[in-house]
């Protein structure tokens, strides 16, 4: 019995997963070269049986299975439209597009590099200080019934009839 992954997930490859190329897409091994190694979070969203798909911003690579070092999904994307919080003015809050996502190997963490105005923030980011812009909000449907319209009876008034107009 083969156990996949729960996906999508993300990670990184630290170091060549394996000898040579050839558990690489060979339409992917230029992009992949140039991906892997380093600490750039890819988010693994689906299986076709031979190959994973990675994903990098609007990127995708397909590689075989290989050990990667699995990262907490933050649920962050390369190119997603955040707000950069205050927090007690350690930061200057303002609105940009997350460009980088790397792993933090030493602090065991993901930092998120920003750019607003299409200029690079100086110093990237961790989650607890970014609200993602884009992420429409889903309510649920209601559990009681909305009260019956009535009309109030108000003594001495008189209300208005309309005509059906309607033919």
């Amino acid at each position: 019995m083969t156990i996949w992954p729960d996906m999508p997930d993300c990670g990184v490859y630290l170091a060549w997963p394996d000898n040579g190329t050839q558990w690489i897409h060979p339409e992917d091994i230029e992009l992949a070269t140039q991906w892997i190694p380093s600490n750039r979070v890819l988010r693994r969203h689906s299986y076709d049986g031979e190959y994973y798909r990675l994903q990098y911003g609007e990127q995708n690579i397909r590689v075989k299975p290989t050990m990667w070092h699995r990262v907490v999904d933050e649920g962050f994307a390369v190119g997603d439209q955040v707000e950069v919080l205050g927090r007690f003015m350690e930061n200057e809050p303002c609105i940009g597009r997350i460009t980088e996502i790397r792993f933090d190997k030493q602090n065991n963490r993901i930092l998120y590099s920003v750019e607003t105005r299409e200029l690079p923030l100086p110093r990237p980011f961790i989650s607890s200080d970014l609200m993602p812009l884009n992420r429409k909000m889903q309510l649920r449907e209601s559990d009681s019934n909305p009260p019956q319209a009535r009309q109030v009876e108000i003594p001495g008034m008189e209300w208005l009839k309309l005509e059906d107009t309607t033919m």
